[in-house]
């Protein structure tokens, strides 16, 4: 290479540098943000529950307080773009000029379906150690070989893929999160093509395909992240050339407005599957560009973020099924919130702790017998 052309590769290289990025970290961000939606989703999800354990969410009006808790349905929405953003991201980045392999991108989901049944197995063996004296087996799976059968379907995360008994109906996510990791390499080459245009046809799929509930649900969300990740769109709208300050105003005119349109009883009730991939959109960027930059609070998102998946897996125990007398009993929506957020990600640390020292001790022990 002549010294002309190695500069200028130089040059375009500190260009790319440069340009704004959605990046991991800026991932970790919007998890955090969808984990905290998500708790005070559930924690705080109708009128008749904020009555009956006497929940003071004060200085909101009940009707805002539900406004707000409502919104907070949009936290499965942001885990689904993100993932399909992700994935799509990782295939254009392996794509060899023009060449897709299918068959080593089915290959890398493969590994990424294993490694989260994997860890969702490290999860259900935790809870169970912990808490089997709470849960009657016989009565929820049965007995003999079917409820064993039963019990290794829904330690492996599959429950919901079979329509089989679950501890808890929160792992329903598992089937979405392993469709995601398996659909996207298919539809990856038509994505590739045609990007954007996919997006008016996938509105009329429903008319000529039946859907089950979470699928139509999020089909759209999953195919608007392969799309935005493809054909650059967070990157594209973080170049906008706005001074921060009209940014932020834009920014916060747009999501008072995205609460209040989704909020809405006709578009809650008919539209949330066509709107959900767009707020999702919107949301990532919103975080990126202004509260990825924050000093402490974009860390706090990112570690939220970091241990989301396992928060998503337990924290319905702690609010719902084993300890709600407890959560509960703080009264203020407030101390609700941040006991239930505390005691998620207290468990979630410690479980992947649990999971770090036993990859060490696995490699030692292999290490070992192979020398």
């Amino acid at each position: 290479m002549q010294i002309g052309e190695k500069s200028q590769a130089m040059k375009k290289v500190q260009e790319m540098k440069k340009e704004p990025r959605f990046t991991k970290r800026d991932t970790l961000v919007v998890k955090g943000i969808a984990i905290l939606l998500m708790l005070f989703y559930h924690l705080f999800e109708s009128g008749e529950l904020l009555d009956k354990l006497n929940v003071d969410h004060r200085p909101f009006s009940q009707d805002t307080f539900l406004m707000l808790s409502g919104f907070g349905n949009i936290c499965v929405a942001l885990f689904v773009f993100l993932s399909a953003y992700g994935i799509t991201k990782g295939l254009s980045a392996e794509e060899s000029g023009e060449t897709y392999d299918l068959c080593a991108a089915l290959r890398g989901a493969w590994k990424r379906g294993l490694k989260l049944i994997g860890s969702f197995v490290v999860m259900y063996i935790s809870v169970n150690l912990l808490w089997f004296s709470y849960f009657d087996y016989g009565k929820l799976y049965g007995s003999g070989w079917q409820g064993g059968m039963f019990g290794l379907l829904d330690m492996l995360g599959l429950a919901n893929i079979f329509d089989t008994p679950t501890l808890n109906m929160t792992w329903w996510y598992m089937e979405t999160a392993l469709v995601i990791i398996f659909l996207i390499p298919l539809v990856y080459p038509a994505v590739k093509k045609a990007g954007r245009y996919l997006i008016l046809p996938a509105l009329l799929l429903p008319s000529v395909v039946q859907m089950d509930g979470d699928m139509a649900r999020y089909y759209l969300v999953m195919l608007l992240g392969a799309v935005a990740a493809r054909e650059g769109w967070l990157e594209k709208i973080l170049t906008w050339k706005l001074k921060k300050c009209w940014k932020a105003l834009l920014g916060l005119i747009l999501l008072v407005l995205t609460v209040l349109v989704r909020q809405n009883f006709m578009v809650h009730s008919y539209f949330l599957w066509i709107l959900d991939g767009p707020i999702a959109l919107f949301l990532c960027w919103f975080a990126a560009e202004m509260l990825a930059g924050i000093p402490g609070l974009s860390q706090i998102l990112a570690f939220l973020g970091r241990y989301s998946m396992n928060m998503f897996f337990v924290h319905t125990f702690f609010y719902m099924s084993l300890f709600r007398e407890f959560i509960y009993s703080f009264r203020y929506a407030g101390l609700i919130f941040l006991v239930l957020t505390g005691v998620s990600l207290s468990y979630s640390i410690v479980l992947e702790l649990i999971k770090s020292g036993g990859k060490l001790l696995f490699a030692h022990f292999y290490k070992k017998a192979h020398i």
